[in-house]
């Protein structure tokens, strides 16, 4: 697509960028490939969300635009506004040119802030998926990625992660140089194998294989950012966090179990006294959730019965295996709103808080996900 086609089928978002964009953006700028790429659809959608955001005001520098991370970031601000402005309440931008350290939004009718946050990239393995939907987008094939025993499932060392960047390094180029005309049944290195079927454009465009054997966060990543993005707090005002992950790995369990805690099931198990003690506010939702067993008893000595095949007994969070928001710090962090690479909205409310109650906030975030659509696009 010619510049000045882009800047007359798109002004909104064209009006956003500086002059030299596509000279000076980064080579993996998702706009720069779109625009290069023709890629109309993820065009459509960016418009429509510089058109209905106050994307103006929100935006500080332009030349910010021009790297990855900073255009990812702008996108989920714009994404976050609408959808607290349809899931929450109707936000104001607060940080905006000429402030420092404010919270990104904060509401018109009552104290609650939002600050936003977005991940595009897991230790460089997402790149692979970046790759193979830029190769693939419109074709009817979809990729099958699996990782090999010779990844490095949880590079605790900076040798290891290189290790695992040059692998994903090595596949992404040759990624690049495939003809989708006349694809291979599959391409490999000695961290990584991608099998390619035909799906008739039915399936999503990339798929991962056992991708559960990746661990959650192992980095400390994900952790780093929301205790960060925590410090916005201002004095007494509670914040909501949302979450915009474009990753394939981060998946809604995934956040649930980093922020509430892991759930176990079995005999003689003992309740967590830092989850049981919020029983008499949080009762239906601990219970629902399995984080306390539906007996509402502190231990649990037998495995509940049913003629479920598949059904496991009651769950429930133990002591030492609550999540992030156990710590006191969190106290007024009302939850997460959590939006996945399918940009499907989740609510994860912080039931731990022993300063606030975030009941009602939880009761109406989750009401408007039912009534109004928890996906995005239909937001738009």
């Amino acid at each position: 697509m010619q510049d000045s086609q882009f800047k007359s089928d798109y002004p909104n978002i064209a009006a956003l960028l500086p002059r030299n964009f596509i000279a000076a953006a980064d080579t993996e700028n998702k706009l720069r490939l779109a625009v290069l790429g023709d890629r109309t659809e993820y065009l459509d959608v960016l418009e429509t969300l510089a058109r209905k955001t106050p994307s103006q005001e929100m935006r500080k520098d332009p030349h910010r635009l021009t790297s990855k991370t900073g255009f990812q970031s702008f996108v989920s601000e714009m994404k976050a506004y609408l959808a607290v402005k349809h899931w929450v309440f109707a936000p104001n931008p607060a940080d905006v040119q000429g402030t420092h350290g404010e919270p990104d939004y904060e509401s018109r009718i009552g104290d609650l802030d939002v600050e936003v946050l977005t991940r595009t990239s897991w230790d460089q393995v997402d790149n692979v998926s970046v790759a193979l939907q830029e190769k693939l987008n419109g074709t009817p094939y979809t990729a099958h990625v699996m990782l090999k025993d010779n990844f490095i499932k949880n590079p605790g060392t900076e040798r290891g992660i290189a290790h695992n960047e040059q692998l994903v390094s090595d596949i992404v180029a040759e990624s690049h140089n495939l003809d989708t005309s006349n694809l291979p049944s599959s391409i490999s290195n000695d961290g990584l194998r991608i099998e390619f079927e035909d799906t008739g454009g039915d399936s999503p465009v990339v798929r991962w294989e056992d991708a559960e054997r990746i661990p959650l966060d192992p980095m400390g990543s994900i952790v780093d950012q929301i205790e960060t993005d925590a410090t916005k707090q201002r004095g007494g005002r509670p914040i909501l966090l949302v979450y915009d992950a474009d990753v394939s790995f981060l998946e809604p369990k995934d956040m649930r179990q980093l922020l509430h805690g892991t759930r176990t099931g079995g005999q003689d198990r003992e309740v967590s006294e830092r989850v049981y003690q919020h029983r008499n506010v949080w009762g239906d939702y601990l219970r629902d959730s399995g984080y306390i067993p539906e007996a509402g008893k502190t231990t649990y000595l037998t495995q509940v019965e049913t003629g479920d095949p598949n059904y496991e007994g009651d769950q429930c969070i133990c002591r030492g295996d609550e999540g992030l928001f156990a710590d006191r710090t969190f106290d007024r962090i009302a939850g997460v709103l959590f939006i996945d690479e399918s940009d499907s909205g989740h609510y994860f409310p912080n039931f731990y808080s022993q300063k606030m109650d975030f009941q009602q906030l939880h009761r109406d975030v989750s009401r408007n996900l039912k009534s109004r659509s928890s996906k995005f696009e239909d937001l738009l």
